[in-house]
């Protein structure tokens, strides 16, 4: 029997909030576990390293005793990032962004470069689009604004690094603004049940490539 470890680094969005079913990352290993027991597909291990509000960053923080914890070098392993939204928000009492484009490319380039001690299968995975109106400020924390701008900037700089990197590129953006969006937000940042499932279905294509580098959009 074939073992893979799946190790998904993100924030809010890969933690699940707000999916009933636990978000696109519990539904990505729903559909390991369903191809596993089909005997469609091999035994994966499908760990969700999401924590709301982290930004690059903060990942840079952890990644390495994440990974220290559970890296096991005679399985197959596999990193996917889900990271940017929390880098692309405005502070209303600062009046400034949290992040520069050039400061997350280059946390991006310092994730990547630790991830390719344990694997060259890396994916990343693009922002969603937001519903401005409803989170310029969020309701829940008025210091905290999101604009779809930005949104797409940063979303930009996650597409160019995979692009130049040679990653999978689960392209959510341009997916999402073909359709009427809005309706697969829960609160005009983070996705609902069916934005999750959208997502899912796109990362999901990572899952089955057997090439040690996939190339392109999904």
């Amino acid at each position: 029997m074939t073992l893979r470890h799946v190790y998904c680094f993100g924030d809010s969005i890969a933690y699940g909030e707000w999916d009933e079913q636990g978000g696109w990352v519990q539904r990505l290993r729903s559909f390991a576990d369903q191809a596993f027991i089909s005997g469609r597909g091999d035994k994966t291990l499908t760990y969700n390293l999401g924590v709301p509000g982290d930004t690059a960053e903060d990942m840079l923080k952890r990644i390495e005793g994440e990974m220290a914890a559970r890296f096991d070098p005679e399985v197959e392993t596999l990193i996917i990032f889900a990271v940017g939204m929390n880098d692309a928000h405005y502070n209303t009492a600062e009046k400034k962004y949290f992040c520069e484009p050039q400061q997350f490319e280059a946390n991006m380039g310092r994730l990547l470069g630790i991830a390719r001690k344990y694997t060259r299968k890396i994916a990343v995975v693009g922002l969603n689009p937001i519903d401005q109106r409803k989170v310029d400020p969020l309701p829940w924390n008025v210091e905290k604004a999101y604009h779809s701008d930005r949104v797409k900037l940063m979303n930009s700089v996650v597409e160019k690094i995979a692009g130049e990197e040679n990653l999978f590129f689960a392209d959510i953006w341009k997916n999402w603004v073909q359709l009427d969006y809005r309706a697969l937000l829960y609160d005009g940042l983070h996705p609902n049940a069916s934005g999750h499932r959208r997502i899912a279905e796109r990362v999901s294509a990572f899952l089955t490539t057997t090439q040690d580098v996939k190339a392109g959009h999904a």
